[in-house]
């Protein structure tokens, strides 16, 4: 039971120094959809799932994938602290990265293509 409070308490924890850090210094400077549309992850994203941008909003799309990313970044550096071999916490992070990253950003697609139906 420690063990999980610890695992959780290092993720919140990381995942508010990460969320803060992209929330400060990456996010600051894109207010508006051009500068949005240089952002790969972000632009990969709304091509995938076909969003219109004008109807849910940049800043919203924006935000979400931030959260995404830094759930996994936090998540990801939270596992790679608690192995102690570092050939099995290679393979174990790799494999977690690859799931992360389809089902959140499959999770988000879908849900965004939702609130732009309503």
């Amino acid at each position: 039971m420690k063990s999980v409070f610890w695992f959780m308490y290092d993720f919140i924890l990381w995942f508010l120094v990460f969320y803060i850090f992209c929330r400060v210094f990456l996010n600051k400077k894109k207010t508006s959809y051009s500068k949005l549309k240089k952002n790969d992850d972000t632009k990969l994203f709304i091509d995938k799932y076909n969003l219109d941008v004008k109807k849910i909003g940049f800043k919203k799309i924006l935000n979400i994938v931030t959260m995404i990313n830094c759930i996994i970044i936090s998540f990801t550096s939270t596992l790679i602290l608690r192995i102690d071999n570092i050939f099995v916490s290679v393979i174990v992070c790799f494999i977690v990265i690859i799931m992360l990253v389809y089902s959140l950003f499959e999770i988000a697609g879908r849900y965004l293509k939702k609130l732009e139906v309503k």
